[in-house]
């Protein structure tokens, strides 16, 4: 593996017309080069619990789509485990501004990932490379 998708990259997945970047871009990256965090199923699956509550019909359907793509990243999940949780801790005792990016960020740290983001400068500072497939592919160190 050698990236780590941020929610907003994984939801071009599901899209019937992706981002056209987004799209060139992973089609240039073998899928088994992708992983993904328990924080994103976590943030994935509490927002279609909210919509089930306003939209069941359109809950159902994308509940259906999120299913297909967990399946697909089976075995590219990656846990919080003793070392991500450790680089997170570290990373919160200098700010708990935005903790879930922070979760994130250990992450992408603790299995030498890129982290893969359309919001850049929420992880600026955190010591991960990072990459925005919405724009033309570069890499920054922050």
């Amino acid at each position: 593996m050698k990236y780590l998708l941020d929610t907003n990259v994984l939801r071009e997945l599901g899209k019937t017309s992706p981002h056209k970047n987004v799209a060139a871009w992973l089609k240039g990256v073998d899928d088994a080069d992708l992983a993904m965090s328990a924080l994103t199923v976590r943030e994935v699956v509490k927002g279609v619990a909210r919509l089930r509550k306003r939209k069941p019909e359109t809950a159902a359907a994308l509940d259906a789509a999120v299913t297909a793509i967990f399946d697909a990243f089976e075995g590219r999940i990656l846990p919080i485990d003793r070392r991500v949780a450790a680089l997170w801790g570290e990373a919160l005792g200098e700010s708990d501004k935005h903790v879930d990016d922070a979760g994130l960020a250990a992450t992408a740290r603790a299995h030498g990932l890129t982290l893969v983001t359309r919001n850049i400068k929420d992880f600026d500072g955190r010591g991960v490379t990072l990459l925005d497939p919405f724009k033309a592919p570069r890499r920054s160190r922050a």
